[in-house]
C-alpha cells in the first residue's frame, strides 16, 4: 500500500515536556543511519541472512495465528462441554469471554516491557506460559477451572499480535515493511475462524479433551520454534553484543534504564488512548467487532438446533464462511485504501483513509440483516453463510481503513496504536457473549440483528464523521 507521508524516524519522542531515552520501537534506525548502516554488521537484524529472517518470521506467524485462533478454539466444542459439565450451552460458551477481554489488556501491558527488556523475552516467556495455560484447560474437570485457564491464556497469548510490528520493523527494510506486515496481518483474519473449524473436526472424531490436547501440542511446537529460531531484534549501533542466554531474560537487549523506560511508555499508552482521533476510531472498532464476535461465539448453539440440526463437522465447516469473509474484507480494504489515495493524491490528508469505512459498513449492515432474518424464518443455511461473509467483509474492511488511518497519523507510535486498537476490539468481543443470547431469547433473531445493524450504522457514523470534521478544520487552520 502506498504511504503518502514520510515517517519520522527519530530516536526521541517528547510527551508532556518529557523526552524518552528510548529508540522508538517502530523504527530500528533513523533514516540517515539506515542509509549508512554497515552491511557487514551482523548485529543489525537487517543484515541477517534471508534464511534466518524467514525462520524467525515463520515462528512469528505461528505464534500470531495461535493468538486469536487458539483463544476461540473451543467455539465449536461448547455443546459437548455443556453436556459433560451439566450446564447450559449458553453458559458454556462464555468460557472464552474473559480470555477475549484480557487479550486487549495483555497487549497494552506488553508495550512498555518490549521497550524496556527487548522483543525476545517478551515474546518467548508469555508463549511458554500460554502453552501451560492451554495444558491446564485441557486437564480441567469443571467449567470454572477451565474458564480460569482460558482467561490466562488470553492475557499471555495475545503478545504476538503486538510484538510482530516492531520485529518486522527491526528486521526488514522500509521498502519491505508493507508486504511483510500484510502477510503477518492475515493471521488475525484467518485465525479466529480456522481455529474453531480444526477444533470441531478433531472433537468430532474424538472428544473436546483430545481436541485441546492437540492444541497443546501445536502450542508446544510453536514454542520450540520460537526457542530455536527466535532472537532479539532490537538494534542500536554501538550496543555490546548480547549473549543468547542473556537475551532470554532481557539482559543486554537494550541500553535503557528499566524503571524510567517502563514509566515513560506507560504514560505514552495512557496519553494515546485518549487522543481524540484514536478514541473515536477505537470506539468505532469496538462497535464493529462486537456483533461479528457475537456470531463467532454463539453460532454453534443455533446450528445444532432445529431447523438446521448440524452435526459437529457441518458446524465446523461453516466457519470457513468467516474465513472467506475476513479475507474478502482485507481485499476490499486494501483496494479501497489504494483507490482513495490515488483519487486524492494531489491534496492528500490522512483522514481520507477513513472514507474507506463506508462500503464495509454497508456490507456489515446487509450481512447482519441477512444472517438474522435467515435464522429467524428458518431459511436455507446458505443465507447464514452469505450473511456471515458480508458481516466479516464489513468488520475487516472497517478495521483496515481505521488502522491505515491511525498508523499513518501516528507513524512514530505504530505499536502503541496497534495495541490500543487491539484493546478496543477485544472489549467489544468480551461483552456480547453475556447479553446477546438472553436478548435473542426475549426479542427474537430478526429484531435483534435488525437493531444491531442500526447500532452499527449510527455508532460508526457518529464516531467517524466528527474525526473527519475536526481533522479537516485543523488542516484548514494549518494551511492558513
Amino acid at each position: 500500500m502506498e504511504k503518502p507521508t514520510s515517517i519520522d524516524n527519530t530516536r526521541e519522542v517528547e510527551i508532556d515536556g518529557t523526552t524518552s531515552p528510548s529508540l522508538s520501537h517502530e523504527m530500528a534506525l533513523p533514516d540517515h543511519e539506515l542509509k549508512n548502516a554497515d552491511p557487514s554488521d551482523m548485529k543489525n537484524p537487517q543484515n541477517w541472512s534471508r534464511t534466518r529472517k524467514t525462520l524467525l518470521f515463520v515462528s512469528l506467524m505461528g505464534s500470531s495465528l495461535l493468538a486469536d485462533g487458539a483463544m476461540v478454539w473451543g467455539g465449536t466444542l461448547v455443546t459437548p462441554q455443556a453436556m459433560e459439565w451439566g450446564i447450559s450451552v449458553t453458559h458454556s460458551a462464555t468460557s472464552m469471554n474473559y480470555g477475549i477481554l484480557l487479550q486487549g489488556f495483555g497487549g497494552m501491558f506488553a508495550v512498555p516491557l518490549i521497550e524496556a527488556y527487548g522483543r525476545f523475552p517478551v515474546w518467548i516467556w508469555p508463549q511458554v506460559i500460554t502453552m501451560f495455560m492451554v495444558l491446564g484447560a485441557t486437564l480441567s474437570h469443571d467449567w470454572s477451572t477451565f474458564t480460569a485457564f482460558r482467561s490466562l491464556q488470553g492475557l499471555f497469548g495475545t503478545v504476538p499480535q503486538v510484538i510482530g510490528l516492531p520485529i518486522i520493523h527491526d528486521m526488514y527494510s522500509p521498502e519491505e515493511w508493507p508486504r511483510m506486515i500484510n502477510i503477518w496481518g492475515t493471521t488475525f483474519m484467518v485465525g479466529p475462524f480456522l481455529g474453531p473449524a480444526l477444533a470441531g473436526y478433531i472433537g468430532a472424531g474424538t472428544n473436546w479433551v483430545d481436541s485441546f490436547g492437540v492444541l497443546t501440542a501445536i502450542y508446544g511446537l510453536s514454542t520450540i520454534m520460537v526457542l530455536v529460531f527466535g532472537a532479539e531484534t532490537y538494534y542500536n549501533p554501538g550496543k555490546a553484543p548480547t549473549s543468547r542466554v542473556g537475551s532470554y531474560f532481557g539482559v543486554g537487549n537494550t541500553k535503557l534504564p528499566k524503571g524510567s523506560t517502563l514509566w515513560y511508555w506507560c504514560k505514552v499508552m495512557v496519553l494515546y488512548v485518549f487522543k481524540f482521533p484514536l478514541l473515536m476510531t477505537g470506539i468505532a472498532i469496538l462497535v464493529t467487532f462486537t456483533w461479528p464476535i457475537g456470531i463467532t461465539t454463539t453460532i454453534d448453539s443455533f446450528l445444532h438446533s432445529p431447523p438446521y440440526n448440524f452435526d459437529t463437522i457441518e458446524a465446523s465447516s461453516m466457519r470457513f464462511a468467516g474465513v472467506i469473509g475476513a479475507l474478502g474484507g482485507w481485499l476490499v480494504g486494501f483496494i479501497f485504501n489504494d483507490w482513495i489515495f490515488k483519487r486524492h493524491h494531489a491534496n492528500w490528508r490522512t483522514e481520507y483513509r477513513l472514507h474507506g469505512v463506508w462500503f464495509p459498513l454497508s456490507s456489515m449492515v446487509c450481512g447482519l440483516l441477512t444472517y438474522g432474518l435467515t435464522m429467524n424464518f428458518g431459511k436455507h443455511w446458505i443465507g447464514i453463510a452469505f450473511g456471515w461473509i458480508m458481516v466479516n467483509i464489513g468488520m475487516v474492511g472497517t478495521v483496515v481503513a481505521v488502522t491505515a488511518y491511525a498508523l499513518e497519523k501516528y507513524p512514530e507510535q505504530s505499536t502503541v496504536v496497534s495495541a490500543i486498537l487491539n484493546m478496543w476490539r477485544t472489549c467489544g468481543g468480551f461483552a456480547v457473549g453475556y447479553f446477546q443470547p438472553a436478548w435473542i431469547a426475549r426479542n427474537g433473531l430478526g429484531l435483534v440483528f435488525g437493531i444491531q445493524a442500526i447500532v452499527v450504522s449510527v455508532s460508526v457514523i457518529l464516531c467517524i464523521v466528527p474525526v473527519l470534521i475536526k481533522e479537516r478544520r485543523k488542516s484548514v487552520v494549518t494551511a492558513a
